[in-house]
């Protein structure tokens, strides 16, 4: 675990455990903490009450001076390692916001739109240029004073995905009701199976058999919660699962291949080129950027 402190006790934490170890953070100082991990799992808690973390979710925890201090635990036992990306947003960043204490990004990070100036945890899914985004944070690497600029370029970069998303979301739940709460569900559920079968992605009418809708509701909610096709969003998250793996495993190219449910290598191959701009072999052969 490796931190880059920003300005105003800000601050951006890497996480990268090995296989079957785990890593706690403190969450003991006021502000509001972006959580978002690629794989791992991990786990928060306050003592008394212990709830996981989804996977490929942007999770804001909001601490105040008045909560007891929560432990997120990174990695298990039971997993194969744990890659994920802690932001903190301190008490003081939050104040020193340009307008103040009026300042709609301050008050988002606050208690986002809660007229008590409270607010529980949340979640987002991540789209791709949410995930893109945490991913650069990921790979950050600290060389000199030009690389500290990248990383809050970054940071700042997160909060204003964060707080697009929150606002477009918070409209959407005033406005639009095409989408009943139980269709909602079971989409979410649909996006989570394609999350959890990267070697063997299921069809789309497969998905559909599992969560109880007919493909034709399945596509059309899928595209008005995730802003993709079902297909579209199976095929990114294993190439970005084969892009970790590529980074921070010793994996060959053939074993990533079958991990993230390609028939062969040289389709693998094709699809990496197409999505990520180089073969999988040249992305490895890239210098190194952890920090």
């Amino acid at each position: 675990m490796s931190s880059v402190a920003l300005r105003d006790n800000a601050r951006v934490t890497i996480i990268r455990t090995l296989p079957q170890r785990s890593i706690d953070a403190q969450l003991n100082a006021p502000g509001s903490y972006f959580c978002v991990s690629f794989t791992g799992n991990p786990v928060i808690s306050n003592g008394e009450e212990t709830r996981p973390l989804a996977n490929d979710k942007l999770h804001i925890l909001r601490q105040f001076e008045t909560s007891p201090d929560r432990i997120v635990r990174f990695g298990s036992a039971s997993d194969t390692g744990c890659l994920a990306v802690l932001v903190l947003f301190s008490r003081e960043w939050r104040a020193s916001c340009p307008q103040g204490p009026a300042c709609r990004v301050a008050r988002f990070l606050l208690g986002g739109n809660n007229s008590s100036g409270e607010e529980d945890d949340a979640e987002l899914e991540l789209d791709s240029v949410g995930s893109s985004i945490a991913r650069s944070l990921l790979d950050s690497h600290i060389d000199d004073d030009s690389d500290l600029l990248k990383v809050e370029q970054s940071f700042l970069a997160i909060l204003s995905w964060a707080y697009g998303r929150y606002t477009l979301l918070d409209c959407s739940r005033k406005w639009n009701s095409s989408l009943q709460p139980k269709a909602t569900n079971r989409t979410r559920e649909a996006a989570e199976i394609l999350r959890q079968r990267l070697d063997n992605p299921p069809t789309i009418s497969e998905v559909s058999a599992l969560v109880g809708m007919n493909e034709s509701d399945l596509k059309r909610c899928f595209k008005s919660l995730y802003g993709t096709t079902i297909a579209s969003y199976s095929r990114r998250r294993r190439l970005e699962a084969a892009r970790d793996l590529l980074a921070h495993s010793s994996l060959g190219i053939a074993r990533i291949a079958l991990e993230v449910g390609f028939a062969s290598p040289s389709q693998f191959a094709r699809a990496f080129r197409l999505h990520y701009g180089r073969n999988p072999a040249a992305y490895r052969r890239l210098p190194s950027q952890i920090i």
